[in-house]
């Protein structure tokens, strides 16, 4: 009989030791997945910003070409214009002279 109990006390602890052993597995487990969790979204959080600099260079390298080229249109119709002025003053003193030629 008390190698029966024995057998029982000795299964018991080496369940109780298993059971110890399986807890501080998952320990481990759980922090391993929790450094690497970490890794993920640092790496995640890397990548979203990377991307989100080169979308607002390419935003702002498109922008300063728009920019651009309201410039040189707005320089194109303001010389448009100088013509037009330099233009309509060479008709008015052209008919300014006609007038006082003709009186």
């Amino acid at each position: 009989m008390e190698d029966v109990i024995k057998q029982i006390v000795d299964a018991e602890k080496q369940a109780e030791e298993r059971i110890e052993r399986a807890k501080e597995d998952a320990k481990v487990i759980v922090l391993k997945a929790k450094e690497e969790a970490k890794l993920i979204e640092s790496k995640i959080i890397e990548e979203a910003e990377e991307r989100a600099k080169a979308l607002i260079e390419k935003a702002r390298l498109e922008g300063e070409e728009e920019a651009k080229k309201i410039l040189e249109e707005g320089g194109a119709e303001v010389e448009e214009l100088k013509i037009r002025a330099t233009t309509n003053f060479e008709r008015a003193i052209s008919a300014g002279i006609e007038l006082v030629r003709g009186s």
